[in-house]
């Protein structure tokens, strides 16, 4: 059996922005999976050299997307001359605009150059939507033979609608083949060779018996493009028809054929062979003019009986190939629908199999790695610790002898050791010296540097030359200090977090008693950057057991919980409740926030160790997601509970008070 060599079918992108270009290649090739090459060009004049390149190899070329803005050329001019270039006339065109006149998009579609526009920026569904309508489109109208090569991006609907248009059409032409047989009731109860027989006598009698001609095997009586003048009857043996596609010869079923070679001839004043017409084996035809049909039937009345007769029959037999074709596609396309479905269980399941693997790895190795890790980060951690405090000596010996130096110092040290404030009691704050300074502007400023008495405000600019001078300074200097704290506070969190790594490898850490309420607050300032969008309410009991446990593991708890909640939140009107209290002598947490929710059905499995609502990633700081934090909270002898709808989704974690843990 002879093979034939695949063809490939490539997707141009063109445009001058390098940007552009990179985020639809990239796009493009993920939706494509295979089912063509994309190749981007950055120019008219490449778009050119590239698709002749292509013509040239025998390449197809179903869809070019193309930019407005080009370097050579405005998007619509690009269309307009692509739609004379032979390698590109039949290629489904798109322009990638934001916005572009009417007149424009009106002048590129009259001229049959534009099939889609793609606004930017685009969004993965838009453009998969669009690639496999018009993709669809393209091989049902240019290549049918080879929709079973790109199934991965064609339009179902889309296909299936076209094979019922054929239906359709194949539906009249049966009824119109009704019609016409009520004329020629004579030759209803012939067969079809009969039938045959009498229109090839038919001919002979009324044209002297014509002259014939004979052909061997495997001979190619007409080229598709070639001008047909007439017809040709076969009277002995069988013919076929092919198509050309590149190197690649495409044959239709016998029956597609015929015995009238050459129909489309009768109904048109000139036309050109659409198929290759080859003999299977030896075959004689008699070949007719139109002058020479003519003059037969005006001669032989029963000869138009018959011809009409054979022509019907002849019209059936497609049509029935056509449904034969429909159903055949119909059955492919179930069957691909059902392997997809199967790989994609597979696929599935193997990456859970995968993930799986990864995360035990991680377990087995994590035990060897907490040493070294909490040996490399203690030693740096503390330098940063000391270095903390030499600034802060540093600053202030360097501001002692600045005028006002001692109003810096204490800035940089109210700071420094300040305790963060929750977002509603600085609103209290800044609302109350709102109303004493008349400025809330200013009142702002100085909530924010510890300044929230008037008995302060007026000690501070009492003897101030300059007012807005010495307040400008005292926030920079206050911003030295926060700075410092925040240093500070990250060198003993990464001591916290090298422990609690060592609480993984080791069965003997000492437990300690301590306030959650420190944890969360230490989290919330590490967090801060992500934040910034957030409005981020606490709220603390006046009486809170302290809990033994690990805080370092428990600050990884509040770490994974607030930001799931931030990537939740949609960054307008984003608000998140952290709520500590007392649960019949426990501690009980809940962290709210009013994002998009979780769906029922994903409630019981969010804890699961392979399972993940955000597309496989794993995002650094994270740790192994839920599953730890639910494992942490359960070391704890603790419980985590999840409550969830639009709009609302609380985390409940319950601890028991001071006392042994497993």
């Amino acid at each position: 059996m002879t093979s034939h060599p695949t063809i490939v079918d490539v997707v141009f992108c063109v445009s001058s922005d390098p940007a552009t270009l990179g985020e639809l290649e990239r796009d493009l090739t993920e939706l494509a999976e295979g089912a063509f090459i994309v190749r981007t060009v950055s120019s008219t004049e490449e778009l050119a050299a590239a698709a002749s390149a292509a013509g040239a190899e025998g390449e197809l070329v179903p869809l070019v997307f193309v930019d407005e803005h080009l370097s050579d050329a405005s998007g619509v001019e690009t269309l307009l001359g692509m739609h004379d270039h032979a390698e590109l006339h039949s290629a489904r065109k798109v322009l990638i605009a934001e916005s572009v006149s009417q007149e424009d998009l009106h002048r590129a579609a009259s001229a049959g150059a534009l099939d889609g526009t793609l606004a930017v920026p685009w969004s993965v569904p838009q453009l998969r939507s669009l690639v496999s309508r018009l993709v669809t489109q393209y091989y049902i109208a240019e290549a049918p033979q080879e929709v079973d090569e790109v199934t991965e991006v064609v339009d179902v609907d889309v296909l299936s609608k076209a094979f019922i248009e054929v239906e359709e059409r194949a539906k009249e032409a049966s009824e119109r083949l009704e019609r016409l047989q009520r004329s020629f009731l004579d030759d209803r109860a012939l067969s079809d060779d009969e039938v045959e027989t009498l229109l090839i006598e038919e001919i002979d009698r009324a044209l002297d018996n014509p002259p014939r001609t004979t052909v061997l095997a495997g001979t190619r009586i007409l080229s598709a493009g070639d001008l047909v003048d007439g017809i040709r009857v076969v009277v002995k043996g069988r013919v076929h028809l092919t198509i050309d596609v590149d190197d690649r010869s495409i044959g239709f079923h016998a029956r597609t054929a015929g015995r009238v070679i050459g129909l489309n001839t009768i109904a048109q004043a000139e036309t050109r062979a659409l198929f290759n017409v080859e003999a299977i084996e030896d075959t004689t035809f008699i070949p007719l003019t139109l002058q020479q049909l003519d003059e037969a039937l005006r001669h032989s009345p029963t000869l138009a009986i018959h011809l009409v007769s054979v022509l019907l029959r002849g019209m059936a037999r497609r049509n029935q190939r056509s449904i034969e074709l429909r159903l055949q596609v119909d059955k492919l396309v179930r069957d691909l629908a059902k392997e997809r479905d199967e790989l994609a269980a597979t696929l599935d399941q193997l990456n859970r199999t995968q993930a799986r693997l990864i995360e035990s790895e991680k377990l087995a190795t994590l035990g060897q790695l907490a040493a070294g890790v909490g040996h490399e980060l203690n030693n740096p951690a503390a330098v940063v610790s000391r270095a903390t405090d030499f600034l802060t000596e540093d600053i202030e010996h360097l501001t002692a002898g600045i005028p006002g130096g001692e109003l810096f110092v204490d800035a940089v040290r109210t700071a420094r050791d300040r305790k963060p404030m929750s977002t509603r009691e600085q609103r209290q704050r800044r609302n109350d010296l709102a109303a004493v300074v008349g400025d809330v502007s200013l009142a702002r400023r100085l909530v924010a540097i510890g300044i929230d008495t008037e008995e302060a405000y007026r000690e501070l600019f009492a003897d101030a030359a300059d007012p807005e001078l010495r307040l400008d300074r005292m926030e920079r200097f206050h911003r030295i200090g926060t700075t410092l704290r925040n240093v500070n506070a990250a060198a003993h969190r990464i001591v916290r977090l090298v422990g609690s790594l060592r609480s993984y490898a080791r069965s003997d850490e000492i437990v300690e008693a301590f306030d959650v309420r420190t944890g969360i607050e230490e989290t919330l300032l590490l967090l801060g950057h992500d934040l910034g969008h957030v409005d981020v309410e606490t709220s603390y009991a006046d009486e809170i057991p302290a809990i033994s446990g690990y805080p370092g593991d428990l600050n990884q708890v509040w770490t994974n919980l607030i930001s799931n909640a931030i990537h939740a939140m949609d960054e307008d009107n984003a608000r998140l409740n952290i709520d500590v209290g007392a649960d019949d002598g426990n501690v009980a947490v809940c962290i709210t926030d009013n994002g998009h929710g979780i769906a029922e059905e994903n409630l019981e499995r969010i804890f699961e160790p392979a399972f993940t609502t955000k597309a496989g990633r794993v995002e650094f700081g994270l740790g192994l997601g839920l599953q730890i934090v639910k494992d942490i909270v359960v070391r704890h002898n603790g419980s985590v509970t999840v409550e969830s709808e639009p709009g609302r989704t609380c985390f409940r974690i319950l601890l028991p008070r001071a006392g042994e843990i497993e």
